[in-house]
């Protein structure tokens, strides 16, 4: 059960109506999904995002760029602080069992400290939903305060990756989309993104997702896929391939 709450935590898919591209909802319009964020639609070119579990504080801020030649963009702003969540991973109810490292995540010999990170993005995105929409995004984010101890990781591939920043001060990401709507209401996404981690001891994490989307309305959708994750870790190299889920709604 712990194991799926992280995943929650993390809102792993991360995708919506405009998927990762520079596109931004319409002010005033909401959407949200099982395994991702809240999205709103806010006035003069800007959206707004927030990670609806509290316990691992994150929001963002997406905005319009000016257009370069066939490409459209955006830059997108995020800060979050993950204390608290780490904390919760390193399972009170063990503790109080007597048993610390029932549960846990992190083992409970390592101290959590006060840490913020910040993450900017660049985003373009050109063609359309019946053609076919490309996009392509980089970003870099840094980490605030003290560094997390090199030995007290989360040894998942899907989760390390989103932490590296804590443990090595720096992570990099780039990555791309194409999405596609087909005949009727079905469309479909492919994704892909690389994190880079250097100065610790994982070195990269490559992803890979396939959704078939089935929408019902601009009200409700039905995502499901595949996710690929590869990469060199702190903890050995791994490979995985995930089942993908999402149910949506906007409004």
């Amino acid at each position: 059960m712990k194991y799926f709450t992280v995943i929650l935590f993390f809102g792993i898919l991360t995708a919506q109506w405009t998927g990762g591209s520079a596109n931004l909802i319409e002010p005033g319009r909401k959407e949200i999904g099982l395994f991702s964020p809240i999205y709103i639609g806010l006035n003069n070119g800007k959206e707004l995002s927030i990670n609806k579990f509290l316990l691992m504080p994150n929001i963002s801020l997406k905005e319009e760029r000016a257009i370069i030649g066939q490409w459209k963009m955006a830059q997108k702003f995020q800060i979050e602080y993950p204390t608290i969540g780490l904390k919760w991973l390193q399972s009170p109810l063990g503790m109080e069992l007597g048993e610390p490292d029932m549960f846990a995540l992190i083992s409970p010999q390592f101290d959590i400290p006060q840490m913020v990170s910040a993450y900017a993005e660049l985003i373009g995105t050109r063609g359309t939903e019946k053609i076919g929409r490309v996009t392509i995004r980089g970003g870099v984010a840094l980490s605030l305060g003290e560094k997390m101890a090199e030995d007290g990781t989360i040894d998942l591939p899907i989760i390390y990756p989103r932490l590296s920043v804590y443990y090595n001060g720096i992570a990099i990401k780039v990555g791309g989309e194409y999405y596609r709507q087909t005949k009727g209401r079905w469309s479909y996404l492919i994704d892909y993104d690389m994190f880079l981690m250097p100065g610790g001891r994982g070195r990269y994490s490559f992803e890979h997702k396939g959704m078939l989307i089935w929408s019902k309305s601009e009200k409700f959708r039905i995502l499901t896929g595949y996710k690929l994750i590869a990469g060199e870790y702190p903890f050995g190299s791994q490979a995985h391939l995930l089942p993908a889920l999402d149910i949506q709604f906007g409004w």
